[in-house]
């Protein structure tokens, strides 16, 4: 069992919790019944409201409407299958894979999720302007800082998904409705908040302790190149390449150097190549179940992934055998790749195949064990950290951005070779573009990169690893093996899903829906 590390925090209607992965944050007792404003105008109480801010990233996995843990959307990429019991079980996954959403059905979960992170956020930037005169200087500017990185992390979120959002920095009245920007709006705004924030200099660059979990000047910089590279921004190439080489010159960060499976290992979280983590954890002070998500307690991917009816001697729980992985993935590595068998799972037992079964399951988020003496749902129980951001990111994204930017050549190629070489691989590839993409494949299966990666490299000089090349072939592959897969091919207007419908409603005319996606 995972040590419980643990802050409670009470909100206005209740409470909600965050887990830290080594040592705990305080307790905090709940708000008593004075007015928001003032409660929330000492560093002690707006320090609950910004704890509450990281609870709705642990509920990616599940909000009440879907399962959507932030890796999944790989299962718009080439390399997962939707699973599970068939096209109308995770039938919005089934509609995403076949690029077939609509209003109706869209990832709301994507949505709401991030938006409830960045009200939250907000509250804070709030609490903390309104109070400036009482609080002291050091602390405004420590706490303002983190807030707006944990914010820059929800949009980034949200603009990766939808392009076309609202955006406001401040707490909202009732009747505010913020006004919806364009995608490349959206992305100004919010890169160049997070260039103020990293000027102004005010985070560490990395947390230990009690503050495991919060956000830092390293997360702020890989949120950064992320959105950059994203948006092709190649007049931020340069900036973007700085803070990696930052990174990776420091003394804060490196690969784990106990192998890969350790990596995804309980004992490997929060270790030397962690940048950015979401916590979840199991124990007897758990709560979290379907009727309490943001309590304290682990997550549903682990349920979700392993496979059904599962002998014992494969060594993983009974799960619903979702976002799986294709055989053709499986494959696709060396077996001298020692990423291959964390990354893919392949059980030694029986178990009973569901749709689009090929054998073959997410080796990285799996839940072995059943949960430790938990006091929440069992489905929700798996206490293993969601990597959201890793310093073999930091090396792949210098190397791509030196091979975009005419840099060092082979400074690019040394830091590819420095993560081939931790798989295990002693060959050395060139620094292009396709072999850093295809790299990157390898590297973070399963994380939730190689859909993103294929959607970024459409109309970029020299790649030919990009979506409209990579998934119409898929598609025509899947199709003439006559397996149970894509309908349609992906397209360049379906970079920006639909936005769900019932948003739009409640909009009332400033929220206008990605109609691009519907055509």
């Amino acid at each position: 069992m995972k040590t419980n590390h643990i802050l409670l925090m009470g909100l206005l209607a209740g409470s909600a919790a965050l887990t830290s992965c080594k040592d705990s944050f305080l307790e905090q007792e709940p708000p008593t019944k004075a007015p928001v404003e003032e409660y929330f105008s000492t560093a002690e109480h707006i320090d609950e409201a910004m704890n509450a801010a990281y609870v709705p990233a642990r509920m990616y996995d599940y909000d009440g409407n879907n399962f959507a843990a932030l890796n999944w959307i790989d299962m718009l990429g080439d390399d997962m299958l939707v699973g599970a019991s068939g096209p109308s079980d995770q039938e919005v996954w089934h509609n995403a894979f076949n690029y077939q959403l609509t209003p109706d059905l869209t990832l709301t979960n994507y949505w709401d999720v991030s938006y409830t992170g960045i009200r939250l956020c907000n509250e804070v930037v709030t609490y903390i302007e309104d109070n400036k005169a009482t609080l002291s200087a050091d602390y405004v500017a420590e706490k303002e800082s983190e807030a707006r990185v944990l914010r820059a992390f929800y949009y980034n979120i949200v603009w990766k998904t939808f392009g076309n959002i609202p955006y406001f920095t401040a707490k909202l009245n009732a009747e505010d409705k913020p006004a919806q920007l364009q995608a490349t709006e959206a992305y100004e705004r919010i890169v160049a908040d997070l260039e103020e924030v990293i000027a102004q200099d005010k985070l560490p660059m990395k947390r230990t302790g009690d503050d495991l979990g919060r956000t830092t000047k390293a997360l702020a910089y890989m949120i950064y190149a992320d959105m950059v590279m994203y948006q092709n921004d190649d007049t931020r190439f340069q900036k973007a390449l700085g803070y990696m080489t930052e990174l990776i010159n420091g003394a804060d960060y490196g690969l784990d150097t106990n192998g890969y499976a350790h990596l995804f290992s309980e004992d490997g979280e929060w270790g030397p190549e962690s940048i950015f983590e979401i916590n979840y954890t199991d124990g007897p002070s758990c709560v979290r179940s379907y009727d309490n998500l943001g309590g304290i307690g682990g997550s549903f991917q682990g349920k979700c992934l392993a496979p059904q009816d599962g002998d014992a001697a494969s060594g993983v729980i009974d799960g619903w055998g979702t976002f799986i992985v294709r055989r053709t993935t499986y494959d696709h590595y060396s077996p001298n790749d020692e990423r291959r068998d964390v990354s893919c799972f392949i059980p030694v037992g029986s178990y009973s195949p569901r749709y689009q079964d090929q054998g073959v399951f997410c080796g990285k988020y799996i839940a072995h064990t059943p949960a430790a003496g938990t006091g929440g749902a069992d489905h929700c129980q798996s206490n293993q950290n969601l990597r959201v951001y890793r310093y073999a990111e930091t090396l792949l994204n210098a190397a791509e951005l030196l091979v975009r930017t005419g840099g060092d050549q082979a400074k690019a190629k040394g830091y590819i070779t420095q993560v081939r070489q931790r798989a295990g691989l002693v060959s050395e590839v060139e620094p292009t573009l396709d072999n850093i993409i295809e790299e990157r494949r390898l590297e973070f299966l399963g994380e939730g990169k190689r859909y993103y990666d294929l959607v970024r490299m459409e109309g970029v000089s020299g790649a030919t690893t990009k979506a409209s090349t990579v998934l119409v072939a898929d598609r025509e592959a899947i199709n003439a093996k006559g397996e149970r897969g894509r309908q349609q091919a992906w397209t360049a207007n379906k970079k920006y899903l639909p936005i769900s419908g019932k948003e739009i409603s409640a909009g009332e005319g400033v929220l206008r829906q990605n109609n691009e996606y519907l055509n």
